[in-house]
């Protein structure tokens, strides 16, 4: 699996992880769910990258790993998660910004204290979904411990969009580049306005 994230361009790989999914197994269960939003970054070129200008630290090391390894930071008071992406030494990630529950929805939904779209539309509302609360794991290899990505797509997009990330700014041309990628109309992509969303086929063929 490893390959995978190293065989590719950084975005092409972010549209070809939609419709892939994620998996975590913990004390509480087993968490999965598919891909719906990703969002790239390009290591020490991005100026919105943790890797930019070759910045390496302790926290960010797992970014330098080869391509499959889970990097989890904080954002102010929240988590999220990338996948660093290319061989080791090249510090690009993915961002999984959202997924669509596919096993653990009650318990997440006790972890978050909500229901709906809103368990998982967005980058710390998933890691909190699945009761990650802590960067114990990151470091860890997909596939290797507790988390796990497919080896192929369980469903696929009807279609994807590109936009430019979320958050990102004050950093052109960096924070106008169409670096974040969405299964159109997927109800759980985050920030996607009620009259966006497709509630037939949740944007999948």
């Amino acid at each position: 699996m490893q390959n995978y994230f190293e065989n590719a361009e950084t975005m092409d790989l972010a549209k070809d992880m939609l419709g892939h999914s994620f998996t975590y197994k913990s004390n509480q269960g087993t968490f999965s769910g598919l891909i719906v939003e990703t969002e790239a970054y390009l290591g020490p070129i991005d100026m919105a990258s943790h890797s930019y200008n070759g910045r390496h630290t302790k926290a960010n090391d797992p970014l330098y790993q080869a391509g499959g390894t889970i990097y989890i930071y904080s954002i102010h008071s929240w988590l999220d998660m990338d996948i660093s992406i290319q061989k080791a030494g090249t510090p690009n990630g993915i961002l999984i910004r959202a997924l669509q529950p596919t096993a653990g929805l009650e318990q997440m939904e006790l972890n978050r204290n909500r229901t709906g779209f809103e368990v998982t539309n967005g980058p710390a509302k998933w890691m909190s979904a699945f009761g990650i609360t802590d960067k114990s794991l990151s470091g860890t290899m997909l596939n290797e411990q507790n988390f796990s990505f497919s080896d192929k797509k369980v469903q696929t997009p009807q279609s994807i969009l590109a936009t430019p990330r979320i958050g990102v700014k004050n950093k052109e041309p960096w924070t106008s580049k169409n670096m974040r990628f969405i299964v159109k109309g997927n109800p759980f992509v985050s920030k996607l306005p009620k009259r966006d969303m497709n509630l037939e086929t949740y944007g999948w063929l």
